[in-house]
């Protein structure tokens, strides 16, 4: 479907999966199933921002946007994978967007990693009735007074306020961690299931770089 093609650009790119895709010196992306096992260079992140799938349905519908023939059947299952690499990469401090549904078990993977685990009350797209929730992960108790904030506005905070080597993102979609990160002139890397959304952030970045 068109909606699915988001623009086309990924025709511009030679995205092979399971390799990593240089965007210029400031950032690593890889066309990568997460359930899969966690790439190397994953583990350059010091702080993640992911925004996952929040239920086994959204999961889903992943898989087929991405042109995957295949679907899981335990949303847990994806959910184990995704903390399992959180626990590899080893991030000073972790942050994971969800929906209500699983806000308690994210929760509760948050706290066998981390020492201090929160939540801030958030919203997506800019429309108050749309709500979400970005649990936070760290091992010194830390508040940002966060609550409230839209997603993106708390991606663009992150990126430009907190002192990081380089920021992480294993289900980049379209790549905002990836931009604000970049615009602020600091490293990011990532993983993406779907090489036509990956794509959007590699044609924005090097567009704005011509």
């Amino acid at each position: 479907m068109a909606e699915w093609e988001y623009g086309g650009v990924y025709k511009k790119y030679n995205l092979i999966e399971d390799e990593i895709y240089k965007i210029n010196n400031i950032g690593k992306v890889m066309v990568h199933d997460i359930t899969k096992g966690l790439p190397e260079f994953m583990k350059e992140a010091d702080v993640l921002f992911v925004d996952p799938p929040w239920n086994k349905s959204n999961l889903n519908t992943f898989y087929t946007k991405a042109d995957k023939d295949y679907r899981l059947e335990s949303f847990k299952f994806f959910y184990e994978h995704l903390f399992n690499s959180i626990k590899q990469i080893k991030p000073k401090i972790c942050f994971i967007e969800i929906g209500k549904e699983n806000l308690h078990n994210f929760i509760i993977e948050m706290k066998k990693i981390y020492k201090y685990v929160t939540f801030y009350n958030s919203t997506y797209y800019h429309k108050k009735d749309r709500l979400c929730y970005i649990v936070q992960g760290s091992n010194k108790r830390i508040n940002y007074h966060l609550d409230g904030m839209d997603e993106e506005d708390i991606i663009t905070w992150i990126c430009k306020n907190i002192d990081y080597k380089c920021i992480g993102d294993l289900c980049m979609g379209r790549g905002l961690v990836g931009y604000h990160s970049y615009i602020n002139n600091k490293k990011f890397v990532g993983t993406e299931l779907n090489h036509k959304r990956l794509a959007v952030l590699i044609d924005k970045v090097e567009i704005e770089e011509k």
